[in-house]
């Protein structure tokens, strides 16, 4: 039975105008992939919900809209700086835990 078909992918990185040498890449998603935006939610629900719980940053109506999160970007929104720095201390939370 095969568990594991080695994908034998090469990738190169361009930045400005100068090209790395090609690598191998055997496992992760691709980048635009289908799977790319759903795995990245489910990878930080608990920020959004603790972002979103936080009652720190803008609204619609009485809907927290603090945070949008898709594909591997996040957009905190908040009406102040100070409001921001609360919103930053939740994430710093999350990230040292």
């Amino acid at each position: 039975m095969l568990l594991y078909a080695d994908a034998k992918e090469e990738v190169s990185v361009r930045w400005l105008n100068t090209k790395s040498e090609s690598f191998h890449v055997s496992n992760g998603t691709k980048q635009g992939g289908v799977l790319s935006p759903y795995l990245f939610t489910r990878y930080i629900v608990d920020l959004i919900t603790d972002v979103g719980l936080s009652n720190t940053g803008c609204r619609i109506g009485n809907m927290p809209t603090n945070i949008f999160a898709y594909a591997d970007d996040i957009v905190l929104l908040t009406p102040s700086w100070y409001a921001m720095q609360a919103l930053l201390k939740v994430l710093e939370k999350y990230c040292l835990a």
